[in-house]
C-alpha cells in the first residue's frame, strides 16, 4: 500500500532532495508551496505557507507521516525566528489524528538555546512538540549538512579558490557533518519506525569526534587541488561584523545572514553530535565520509558551472 507523505520545505535544499527520494521509493507525496511549481509524478504541490492554516489542514489531511523540514535560518528578528520555527510545529501538530507520525527536522543548534535567536527557535519548535499532547513524535538534530544543489557549501569552495582559508575563532574547534543523501536516508528509516517514536536523534557521517575547522577546509582543498593561505579570524572581529550587519540589516529592512548572534554559532566549539545510545539510531549508518561527499558536492558544481 502506498504511504502519504505530508512535506513541508520541498523545494528547499534538503526538501528537494527529501522529496526526490521518497517518491523514488513509491511514497506519494504532498508537499507545501508559495509559488506555482511543474507537475511532478507521484507530487501532489499543495499551494499554501505555514502561515495558512486552511493549506495546512489540507498538506496533512490522510497523511501517514508529517516531515517538517521548513524554517528560517535567517530572520529580521527573534519573532520571525518564532513564527517560522516554533509556531509552525504548533500548528501543524494541533491538525493531526494520533496516528500520524510528525518527524520534525530541527537542528543541533537547539542544544544550545542561549547562544542565538535561531538556536532558541528551534529548541521551542522541540519544546511545543513534545508538549503538544501528539505523543507519536521523531526529532531529528542534523549538523551541518551538504550535498549538490547546497550553495553554503559554494561559498566555502569559492573562498578556497579565492587562496584562502578563514577559519572562525580557532582552527581547532570541531563539528560534525552529514551529506544530504544520507541524511535523506535516515529521515526515511524513522517514517512510522516504532523504534525512534518520542525520541530526539543526531545523526553525522560517524565520524567519532566530527571534524575540525582544519580539517574540513585541509580536505576541500585537497580536492580542489590548492593550497590557501589559513587565517584564523577572532571572535571580537566576527562579532564586530555580525553588528555592522545588524544595524545595516535594521536599516535597509533585509535579514543578514551573518548576524552578530550567528557569529555564536560559528564560533561555538562543539557541535559534535552525541555518539550515545539516546541520541543514536542503532540500524542506520552514513555511507558517506567527508571526503568523498565533499567530491561529490565539488562536481556538481562543476557540472552545473557555479565554479
Amino acid at each position: 500500500m502506498t504511504k502519504t507523505i505530508a512535506l513541508t520545505g520541498a523545494t528547499g535544499f534538503v526538501g528537494g532532495h527529501l522529496m526526490s527520494r521518497l517518491t523514488s521509493q513509491g511514497f506519494h507525496v504532498k508537499a507545501l508551496t508559495r509559488r506555482p511549481q511543474p507537475e511532478i509524478q507521484n507530487v501532489t504541490w499543495i499551494s499554501g505557507d505555514l502561515d495558512n492554516d486552511a493549506s495546512l489542514k489540507e498538506l496533512v489531511e490522510n497523511a501517514d507521516a508529517i516531515i517538517n523540514v521548513a524554517g528560517l535560518v535567517k530572520a529580521k528578528n527573534k519573532d520571525d525566528f518564532l513564527n517560522a520555527n516554533a509556531d509552525a510545529v504548533s500548528k501543524l501538530v494541533s491538525l493531526l489524528n494520533p496516528k500520524q507520525h510528525f518527524i520534525q527536522i530541527s537542528s543541533l543548534a537547539a542544544r544550545e538555546p542561549q547562544i542565538s535567536d535561531y538556536a532558541f527557535s528551534k529548541y521551542q519548535g522541540e519544546v511545543m512538540l513534545q508538549e503538544s499532547g501528539h505523543d507519536n513524535w521523531t526529532i531529528i538534530r542534523p549538523p551541518g549538512i551538504y550535498g549538490p544543489n547546497d550553495f553554503e557549501t559554494l561559498k566555502i569552495f569559492k573562498m578556497l579558490k579565492s587562496r584562502f582559508a578563514f577559519y572562525p575563532a580557532n582552527k581547532d574547534h570541531r563539528a560534525s557533518w552529514i551529506f544530504v543523501d544520507d541524511l535523506v536516508e535516515a529521515i526515511i528509516h524513522t517514517i512510522n519506525n516504532q523504534k525512534y517514536i518520542n525520541r530526539t536523534l543526531e545523526m553525522d557521517d560517524d565520524a567519532p569526534n566530527g571534524h575540525s575547522h582544519e580539517e574540513y577546509f585541509n580536505t576541500a582543498s585537497e580536492i580542489l587541488n590548492i593550497s590557501p593561505v589559513k587565517i584564523t579570524i577572532p571572535k571580537f572581529l566576527l562579532s564586530t561584523a555580525g553588528h555592522i550587519n545588524d544595524i545595516m540589516g535594521r536599516i535597509f529592512g533585509y535579514a543578514p545572514m551573518v548576524s552578530s548572534k550567528k557569529v555564536n554559532e560559528l564560533c561555538h566549539p562543539d557541535w559534535i553530535c552525541r555518539k550515545t545510545q539516546d541520541f543514536q539510531m542503532d540500524d542506520w549508518a552514513a555511507k558517506t565520509d567527508l571526503k568523498t561527499g565533499l567530491k561529490e558536492t565539488l562536481d556538481w558544481y562543476k557540472k552545473n558551472k557555479y565554479i
